[in-house]
């Protein structure tokens, strides 16, 4: 791999070469098309776009990305800072200061500096832990649909799907409730309008001001500890140091930027699919024992991330081609879900498939931590959703995509009409 005066890289000798653009991606239908297209001709090939990187999309080639974290690498470099506990630092990906970058950690750590911290979480957001935490989700589900049950309308992904996991994780996180609809905003939202837009510039203004929060937050907390996450995560030893103030703005970061807009992709993802296949839901209104099957196969088919980078350490083999040591990978979850030779009609929902070894998060050490979390409030949200307003329609001149479909997938606005229920708090 060379790199030309652009800093773009530039692509390796024999490889099969494409032209494979993510960001034109701006229409679920396209996005898809186009990754099928592409893992029928050449699941593993090079494309000049995207800054120049290897685009992965067959299962096995992406199962096997994920799995080689030796080889293919999601952490940045790493430095040590001094002070106090000498925790490691990142310095992000083109050397770019660490102060204008959220951290993302574990995600953006490997091996074996990355297993303290992923330990941290799985600890957090443990079978047990989570479960402890449902009597809060379901409590939030039937508040926000109790707000407009007697209204007959609302906007879906306002009201639940991303009212929801924001209050149900910045409540987790200690995060003032006033503060809870801006947060859980600027994240939905940064993926929901054009790049360059005014909206889109708004939002990723809106973003800076969540990590200034975040930053804002650890440092009290740090000071004088509270009762919340937040302050375990700021407070947090590791190998017997509290960790450094740049990992615990990370770590908190990764939990707030994690929890409140992937759930809320997949399930608004869902509940568009059954406006759109009445016979889904009418399935899962006849026989709610298929709720835990339908939601791993809307996992599947709508995998609320659909791409991840790596960047390659050692030269590999992948596909039956040589990857050479800093190139860049772009892996593909919504690809290799969609693929034939893993899941048989993979362009059909088929509510009680099985198996279903979908890869929505990811596999190998970096697998999501939070996957439980999700799937306990996606949910509660689907069987509420069933049991209180069965009959909802969407606005079909209402929805909204979001604009790009490169690293996540999702709706914007998605308002709805149903017959007006009654309160249950």
């Amino acid at each position: 791999m060379t790199t030309n005066q652009s800093g773009t890289n530039k692509c390796p000798a024999g490889a099969p070469v494409v032209d494979f653009d993510l960001a034109t991606h701006n229409r679920m239908a396209d996005s898809n098309a186009a990754w099928d297209q592409l893992r029928s001709t050449c699941p593993v090939a090079w494309s000049e776009d995207n800054g120049g990187a290897w685009i992965v999309s067959s299962y096995d080639a992406v199962s096997e990305a994920f799995r080689n974290w030796e080889a293919f690498r999601s952490g940045r470099a790493v430095r040590t800072i001094p002070g106090p506990g000498g925790s490691p630092d990142l310095l992000p990906i083109n050397a770019v200061p660490v102060q204008t970058t959220a951290l993302m950690i574990p995600e953006e750590l490997d091996p074996p500096l990355w297993h303290p911290y992923r330990l941290v979480f799985m600890g957090l957001l443990s079978p047990k832990r989570v479960a402890a935490l449902q009597p809060r989700v379901k409590y939030w589900v039937t508040k926000y649909l109790d707000d407009v049950i007697e209204s007959g309308r609302c906007d879906i992904v306002e009201t639940l799907t991303s009212g929801v996991p924001g209050a149900v994780v910045l409540e987790w996180l200690g995060f003032p409730e006033h503060e809870w609809h801006r947060l859980g905003a600027a994240f939905h939202n940064m993926s929901s309008y054009l790049p360059g837009s005014p909206t889109a510039q708004h939002y990723l203004d809106e973003l800076e001001w969540a990590f200034e929060r975040i930053r804002e937050e650890v440092t009290i907390v740090r000071q004088a500890p509270r009762d919340d996450i937040t302050s375990y995560l700021a407070n947090i030893e590791i190998n017997g140091e509290r960790t450094s103030y740049e990992f615990a703005t990370g770590m908190v970061n990764m939990a707030m930027s994690g929890g409140v807009d992937t759930t809320t992709s997949v399930s608004s993802a869902a509940f568009v699919h059954m406006h759109r296949h009445p016979e889904d839901r009418q399935r899962l209104l006849d026989e709610p024992g298929l709720i835990d099957s339908a939601i791993e196969e809307f996992l599947r088919m709508y995998p609320p991330a659909r791409t991840h980078g790596r960047t390659v350490v050692e030269d590999t083999e992948l596909g039956g081609f040589l990857l050479r040591k800093n190139d860049r990978l772009i892996i593909s979850e919504v690809s290799a879900n969609h693929d034939e030779a893993a899941f048989p009609d993979a362009d059909k929902f088929i509510i009680d498939r099985f198996p279903n070894r979908h890869v929505a998060f990811g596999v190998g050490p970096h697998r999501c931590l939070g996957s439980h979390l999700a799937r306990a409030m996606f949910k509660e949200m689907l069987t509420q959703v069933l049991e209180r307003i069965p009959d909802y329609r969407i606005v079909e001149e209402g929805l909204e995509e979001y604009s790009n479909w490169t690293a996540l997938g999702g709706w914007s606005k998605a308002p709805i009409t149903f017959t007006p229920g009654t309160r249950r708090l």
